[in-house]
Formats: C-alpha cells, structure tokens, sequence
C-alpha cells in the first residue's frame, strides 16, 4: 500500500465513499483486516512473491471472490493494472459486472534484467489483449507518461486520463522551528545551503552523478552541504561514502537513516534545494509543498511536479547541466524562494491529494455512467 493507496483512500472517505484496500503483509498464510481512517485494509494470503509481484493463495482468492458476492463493489481500482491481484479481479468482472479502472503509473523505458524483460512482456500481453478490453479507464500520471503507454501498448487514446500524483499539503509545509531544530541536530548553521535528497538509495537514483556535480561546489564554498536521507543498496552507500571520501567533499555530505513520512517535511524544511539525480517519486511533489525550488532529471514521467517553472531539469547523467543548476540556486537565494513560492502554489492548487481525489472521483462516477 502506496502514497497513491493510503491518501487516495483517505480522501474518498472524506467524500462519502466507502473504501477497502486490498493489499499483502509479510506474513504468506495470515489473512488479515485492519480499520485505518475509515477504510478497510484487507491483507491476502500470498504463496509466492516473483520479482516484487504477490502471487495470491487459493484461500487468499477465495475471500476475494466471497467479498465480492457479499460486498458487490461498484468499482475495482486496480493499481497497477497488469499485477497479479488485478488479474483476478479482471476475471471476477465477467461474472459479478462491476467496473474496472486502473491504473499504470511507472517509468517504462529502463535497462532491465531477463525477469524484468520477461515480466514486462507478459504485462504487455495482459494490458493489450485482457485489461484494456475489460476496464473502462486507465490512469496515467502525465502527458508524457501517456505518450509512452501509447507507444508501447496498443491502447487507445480514449482509455487514458492524466491524473498526477500529489502531496498532503497540511502535513508537507515549511515549519521553521523544525528548520532550527534539525540544522542544530545535524550539525548544520543557519548560513548552510543544504541540497536534499530523499527516498531509496540504488544506482538507479545516480546519486553518484550529484556528488560529483557538487565536489567543485563544495570545495570552494564549505557552506554548501548534501544530506540524503533514505535506506537502500548498501554495496551502494558504500560506494557513495568512498566516492565523497575520495573527492575531499565526506565532512559535507549527510546520511540520514530513513525516517516516516511524517517527519519528512522537518527535513525539507531544513533545507534549501531538493535534488532527484536519477529516478524519482512522490517525493519531489512532497518537497514542493514544503517549498523547495526541484531540480529533476529529464525522465518525462515526472515533469509535472515542475509544471509552475518551479525548478530545473536536466539530461540524465549530465554531471555539468546539473552543476550549473545546482550553482544558480546556490548563490541566488531570491530565485531560490521564488521557485520555492511557485512550488507550494502549484501543490496549493493542483497537486493536492483532495483536488486529485476529487478528480478521480468524477472518473469512477462518468465509468458508472453518473455523469
């Protein structure tokens, strides 16, 4: 269960729905139903887990087909459509004649393994011949997004509707206290620029191409510190802390265990630019609301998170593109709280979860044939 799951669960209650999640826990054999802020979360029994997809139990599709008989959903949000869960809902749909949505909302267009390769052609064949025919929309998170999915599958464009991911604009909001605070904790002064990153730590988010940007930056202004907060592929943390190490830059740079999404906006707030070098997340539109000027790669899946001229973007892998964007925000603090303001509105009026939920609402509604 997801950003996309909790808050878009969350905000349909608000709504009037009724709303269950049904999602997997690290125990295989256990079911389980847990009450969270008005929604149901529904843990299935699993036998297998196959490259990071659950492969439902017999007893744990058994519940799924008795829910149905006794709930009888009006619609199935299936995310993401192609996973083996939504299968089974897609083939409960002949028979129990709810309506299917779903969606497919991940970059497309990376190197992958055999497995990987494998999988994807499989997905293919699921969305191309099974799911397109049988759900009425399929949610994409951007135009660019879209212009890939049509590239790949063989979708019709009548199928698509964009919607972005978005952020808790109560909970992610800029709090000077906890600004003062976490600089004091993490050994930082108030005349520090500090850059941030957040999220998992692979070779896929090339933190490496950040910490080489920065190395000239930071040795001739020590007032510029790095702090990347986050868990992930310890062969590669190790290599990041030998590459600083090696590049003079180690005293600078911050590795910060991962921390809830709650404490998150502290830690934004402490800071002056986030920076996503590689593959990146709901994470940058979190930072936005926080008000922190985005500097992104150039993966087009996420360009609507610096849709307000909010920040830069550059060529994945450019270390001296990204250079150049990090020294124009580091030694321009008025083009830093200008893209920081345009940041916030623009979670302000558009990437709000209760705005995108409102939005998916009326897809479910137009699906029921309601409006």
């Amino acid at each position: 269960m997801g950003y996309l799951e909790y808050y878009l669960a969350r905000e349909l209650i608000k709504l009037g729905q009724e709303v269950y999640i049904f999602t997997f826990n690290l125990s295989k054999r256990d079911l389980r139903i847990i009450h969270k802020e008005g929604f149901k979360v529904i843990y299935i029994p699993y036998f297998i887990i196959l490259n990071g997809y659950h492969l439902p139990s017999l007893s744990g599709i058994n519940f799924i087909i008795n829910f149905i008989k006794l709930e009888k959903p009006e619609i199935i949000h299936c995310e993401p459509l192609y996973s083996p869960l939504s299968l089974i809902f897609l083939a409960c749909k002949r028979v129990f004649h709810f309506k299917i949505v779903g969606s497919i909302l991940t970059q497309l267009n990376l190197p992958w393994s055999k497995i990987k390769k494998i999988l994807f052609s499989i997905s293919k064949i699921i969305i191309e011949i099974y799911a397109e025919k049988i759900s009425e929309t399929i949610f994409v998170k951007s135009r660019e997004l879209e212009k890939i999915i049509l590239n790949i599958y063989n979708v019709p464009i009548n199928k698509l509707r964009i919607i972005p991911l978005g952020a808790d604009s109560e909970i992610f909001k800029f709090d000077p206290k906890s600004r003062e605070i976490l600089r004091n904790k993490l050994g930082m002064s108030k005349n520090d620029v500090v850059i941030v990153y957040s999220g998992k730590i692979n070779p896929s988010k090339d933190l490496d191409v950040l910490i080489i940007a920065l190395a000239p930056i930071i040795i001739q202004n020590n007032k510029v510190k790095l702090l990347i907060v986050g868990k992930g592929n310890l062969s590669y943390v190790e290599y990041l802390e030998k590459l600083a190490l090696n590049l003079m830059i180690s005293n600078n740079i911050i590795f910060h265990p991962w921390v809830h999404r709650t404490k998150l906006p502290g830690y934004y707030s402490a800071s002056d630019i986030a920076v996503w070098p590689g593959l990146s997340s709901g994470s940058i539109v979190e930072a936005a609301s926080v008000g922190l000027p985005i500097i992104i790669a150039k993966y087009p899946v996420e360009i609507f998170a610096i849709e307000y001229d909010n920040g830069f973007i550059f060529e994945p892998g450019n270390v001296n593109e990204l250079r150049e964007y990090l020294q124009n925000l580091i030694y321009d603090e008025k083009l830093r709280k200008e893209m920081g303001q345009r940041s916030r509105l623009l979670v302000e009026q558009k990437l709000n979860w209760k705005a995108i939920t409102i939005q998916y609402l009326k897809a479910y509604n137009l699906a029921l044939k309601k409006l």
